[in-house]
């Protein structure tokens, strides 16, 4: 076999300059530089390595599952008037938690995860720069944290220029556990396929191997071919290869096949944790099972007829797996936000089928700690859920929300990097504004609440990695020359309120 036959199978095998990459898997092409806004970041390396699973519901999810406070005047000034049944329940069958939370559309799941420390809402998510309530700028803003949405890498992408940028103290460090930053296993993954949140910087220059790989949920490994005879006779003439400059011209593709050896073991020991059973919760001191336990078995177990628990339970079956996945995307198939007519029907169950898949991965992170029989710590693993913006809350002439502002941020887990009294609370208050009886009517931070812009959340990520001023990766030049700070997770909380 010849130099080009060797250099086209290699091609085939998904080795070489153009090839997508998984966890060090380098192409012959892994020069890189860092963004300039990266430059400008005071960089100090943290304490405990984070993992985010950022869950991004795409459609724009309404904001009154998680607050129902304004709803008395919702309901007298609504366009269309909400209906009786359900002005009764909330007024007469508790639909209205402690918190001002939906209960049926997952209010008593955020209940449960608000009393046992793990969430966190922030319900004034509020969009006044670029004060768009378009799809397109709102998706790629909040997964890109920058208002330049067409030059701007995405939020992952700009997570791990940083990290490379400073490679210099993390390659080696105890951090990584001694490994280089391009030595880590899946750093950088999504479960929707291609997505807005690793869209690449506008140079190209991220190394390959930092760069987003998409899994699905049974972690189908999309670089094994097989071990047919043509892969083992080129395998084998790569590696009978002595003459010294022919071997540096092809120890990549002798290392691509070791890597693609010790990713087939590692997909196999995911497929093979995704099939395990879940960690025993502890039972109440009445022999009372946890509400998320098989009633058989006392295993956690996930909702089932539940179109979120798939992949919620895979990425965070992958974080708790592997260590070295930084940055994950839960997406797509979370999509179906977009409520514009027969809302309610539609919007409660899916709202609840996603906060009770989120209460069961909570005790899933929880349970798997070494505090617990695991093997390691998993107070570093984060889950953000947000969206492209909120809804207009009144009801329009399809019984459905139109774009609005205003949305919340549910945000889960990560004691070990979070501030003392970062979680467990509910933060922000909220007006109703707009005229009465038509159809801009909304929910907007009273003047003494809290509120952050959406590009906040992509800083607060950042922060979590080192970045000490991270308002510089979501300023640009043109639109947001100062950027946005991180959420103040030491903001006080809401008092609950007068049932």
């Amino acid at each position: 076999m010849n130099r080009r036959e060797l250099l086209k199978r290699a091609s085939l095998l998904g080795i070489g300059a153009t090839a997508p990459t998984l966890f060090g898997v380098p192409g012959f092409i892994s020069r890189a530089q860092a963004m300039p806004m990266v430059d400008q970041v005071n960089f100090v390396m943290p304490q405990v390595l984070p993992q985010v699973i950022n869950v991004f519901l795409y459609g724009g999810p309404s904001e009154l599952a998680g607050n129902l406070t304004n709803m008395d005047i919702i309901n007298n000034n609504s366009q269309n008037p909400y209906p009786t049944e359900l002005r009764r329940a909330i007024a007469e069958e508790g639909q209205v938690t402690r918190h001002g939370f939906w209960a049926d559309a997952g209010g008593r799941a955020m209940e449960d995860m608000l009393s046992a420390g793990d969430l966190s809402v922030y319900r004034t998510i509020n969009r006044l720069k670029n004060n768009t309530r378009a799809h397109r700028p709102s998706v790629f803003s909040s997964l890109k944290g920058s208002l330049a949405i067409d030059a701007a890498p995405g939020m992952g992408s700009t997570l791990a220029t940083l990290l490379h940028a400073h490679r210099d103290q993390l390659d080696g460090s105890a951090l990584l556990g001694g490994k280089q930053l391009t030595e880590m296993v899946l750093p950088f993954v999504s479960f929707e396929g291609s997505t807005t949140a690793f869209a690449r910087d506008v140079d190209g220059n991220l190394p390959l191997q930092l760069r987003g790989l998409s899994l699905d949920e049974e972690y189908d490994n999309p670089y094994s071919r097989g071990r047919d005879d043509n892969n083992l006779d080129l395998e084998v003439l790569v590696r009978k290869i002595v003459d010294n400059q022919q071997r540096v011209r092809f120890n990549k593709v002798a290392e691509g096949f070791d890597i693609r050896r010790n990713m087939d073991e590692l997909v196999g020991n995911l497929q093979t944790a995704a099939s395990d059973a879940l960690p025993t919760p502890p039972t109440a001191p009445d022999g009372t099972l946890d509400v998320d336990a098989d009633p058989d078995t006392g295993f956690l177990q996930y909702p089932d007829n539940n179109s979120f628990s798939g992949r919620i339970k895979a990425a965070v079956t992958l974080a708790i797996n592997n260590p070295d996945s930084l940055f994950i995307t839960v997406g797509g198939g979370l999509g179906g936000w977009d409520d514009h007519s027969s809302a309610i029907e539609d919007y409660v169950p899916r709202m609840n089928q996603i906060m009770e898949s989120l209460r069961v991965a909570t005790k899933h992170i929880r349970y798997s700690d070494a505090a617990y029989g695991g093997t390691r710590s998993t107070d570093n693993i984060i889950i953000k859920v947000h969206g492209d913006f909120g809804r207009n809350v009144n009801l329009n002439n399809s019984g459905g929300w139109d774009h609005g502002n205003n949305q919340n941020l549910y945000t889960i887990g990560g004691a070990a990097l979070r501030p003392k009294g970062a979680l467990g609370k509910v933060v922000g208050k909220t007006e109703v504004f707009g005229p009465a009886n038509e159809n801009r009517q909304y929910t907007k931070p009273t003047d003494d609440s809290y509120q952050a812009e959406p590009l906040a959340i992509a800083s607060t990520v950042y922060r979590y990695f080192g970045a000490q001023n991270p308002q510089a990766l979501t300023s640009d030049d043109d639109m947001n020359p100062q950027g946005d700070d991180a959420i103040n997770e030491t903001y006080p909380g809401e008092p609950p309120i007068a049932l």
